[in-house]
């Protein structure tokens, strides 16, 4: 029942993602569906207090009920991964722009024939989807890696906003779904069960997805590659994996977990202070983590991180700007979970 009520709250939170559309996007032109989506709007843009609510309570459910199926047996897992994978593919992409920007990365190969090195979203004004773009005036700041994998949804997109999205959602579901398996190969179900319900790896790597899950992906091909002593094999899936997105480099070196997990977290925490806590740094970290299942103290922290990442989307929710206040409440909700983790250790003894 437990997993019942999990998919359920997804479920949730997939109707919840609409109440984030942008404004300038239409996605169907069907009555029932604009009657959906004005009701939703209504909630997200107007009624801020009662919708910051309603993504707490789900987020807050997920958690209490990840932290539940830790300690139990998932009966039909095909089943549960069916059911999240056509959750993931309703969802709007509600918390993060980062799908729309790789969908027109993409179109400017695709579509344009240029390059997207040299070449941003400004550079094609006439383009309907700048309409709700965001970070149009970027260069493209990814691998080489990561644009090959994006040409082919691009492609069979045949410049199609609908048909596009769906075809890159897909692309991070199969990402998330071969990680899972790898994550099975390498460490079996208590792995699994701490990478594939986290929430935050579902909501950063499949509602609203960035490239992390590919890099992900190559790192734990290398790793599986490493158990079977495959030397040339383990080094070109790392470099594939830096050639995702440009931080797993750092653990070419090395092939010890422990060490890999050490040398990450100090390559994010540079990333982080460079920027901001964004959740989606925690996904190949949490991949990687759920190697080592026996170590809960790892993962109660690690829990409480991701809990604490995703709570800094409360405050943009209910004010709807990032002014400076907005980013002190967001540092201070990180905060919270991680201290209570750590009060709980220091009385425990």
């Amino acid at each position: 029942m437990t997993i019942a009520f999990y998919l359920l709250t997804l479920l949730g939170l997939t109707v919840y993602s609409y109440s984030q559309i942008d404004l300038n996007l239409t996605l169907l032109q069907a009555p029932w569906f604009l009657t959906f989506q004005n009701a939703m709007i209504q909630l997200g843009y107007y009624q801020r207090p009662i919708s910051t609510l309603i993504f707490f309570i789900l987020l807050i459910t997920l958690y209490l009920l990840y932290f539940k199926l830790w300690k139990l047996e998932i009966g039909n897992w095909k089943l549960a991964f069916g059911i999240i994978g056509i959750l993931s593919l309703l969802a709007y992409p509600f918390l993060s722009h980062d799908i729309f920007n790789y969908m027109f990365d993409a179109k400017i190969v695709t579509t344009y024939g240029q390059n997207p090195y040299f070449f941003k979203a400004l550079d094609f004004p006439a383009d309907s989807w700048l309409r709700f773009m965001h970070w149009t005036h970027r260069s493209y700041p990814y691998g080489p890696i990561w644009l090959l994998a994006t040409l082919a949804p691009s492609f069979l997109g045949f410049g199609k906003f609908i048909l596009t999205l769906l075809n890159f959602k897909l692309l991070f579901l199969i990402c998330y779904l071969v990680n899972s398996w790898l994550i099975f190969k390498i460490s079996k179900l208590e792995g699994l069960k701490l990478f594939a319900l986290n929430p935050l790896i579902i909501l950063e790597t499949l509602y609203s997805p960035h490239n992390e899950a590919l890099m992900l992906t190559f790192l734990l091909l290398s790793i599986y590659f490493g158990k079977l002593d495959k030397k040339t094999p383990r080094l070109i899936s790392l470099l594939l994996s830096a050639g995702v997105k440009y931080l797993t480099i750092v653990l070419i070196p090395v092939k010890d977990i422990i060490l890999s997990l050490w040398l990450l977290f100090f390559a994010i925490l540079f990333v982080v202070f460079t920027h901001e806590p964004y959740p989606w740094y925690l996904v190949t970290f949490i991949g990687l983590a759920a190697l080592l299942p026996q170590n809960k103290k790892l993962h109660y922290f690690l829990t409480a991180i991701s809990f604490g990442t995703l709570l800094r989307y409360i405050p943009y929710l209910y004010v709807g700007d990032y002014s400076a206040p907005v980013q002190l409440a967001k540092n201070f909700l990180t905060i919270i979970p991680v201290a209570l983790v750590s009060l709980y250790y220091v009385f425990k003894k």
